[in-house]
């Protein structure tokens, strides 16, 4: 028997598509749960801790060298770090932005206040961290607290 799991992340929930079948023409059971993403998000961050920039256009002078002091200290954590530019006015980046907005004010503070999230802004692991271009110094010290957090939290894991 062979089990095949799949993951179709969405924005708030993640299905999970699970197949059991003893043959290749004959699928046993067949089953997609829906599952809240932060769960897997929780899982992923183990492995690496996800930073995102709020990034609005290459014209926005802020949002390019936000993006550009991320660019420059990626290389030395390339193993533990991964990468996301959140650029909101297009697809997935629209989505991702209101999420994380709604995640500092709330839906209300959102959608009847309309407060949304610093552009540009630097996020790690779903947390603002940076809502103007940190010197290289701080953004180092800001990814090696969390980096030994979450050493800490897997040696406690062990």
């Amino acid at each position: 028997m062979k089990t095949h799991y799949s993951i179709v992340p969405l924005f708030h929930y993640s299905m999970i598509e699970v197949k059991t079948q003893a043959s290749k023409n004959t699928l046993y059971f067949h089953s997609v749960v829906e599952i809240p993403r932060r769960l897997i998000m929780a899982s992923k961050r183990k492995a690496k801790i996800i930073i995102e920039v709020m990034y609005k256009a290459d014209y926005c002078l802020p949002c390019y060298y936000m993006d550009e002091m991320v660019q420059l200290v990626l290389p030395n954590y390339a193993d533990r770090v991964e990468y996301r530019r959140v650029d909101f006015l297009k697809g997935d980046g629209k989505e991702r932005f209101l999420e994380l907005s709604c995640y500092l004010f709330g839906e209300e503070g959102v959608y009847k206040h309309c407060r949304i999230a610093p552009v540009p802004s630097l996020w790690i692991n779903g947390e603002l961290f940076f809502d103007a271009i940190p010197p290289q110094f701080e953004l180092e010290e800001a990814l090696e607290e969390v980096l030994d957090e979450h050493r800490d939290i897997e040696k406690k894991e062990e």
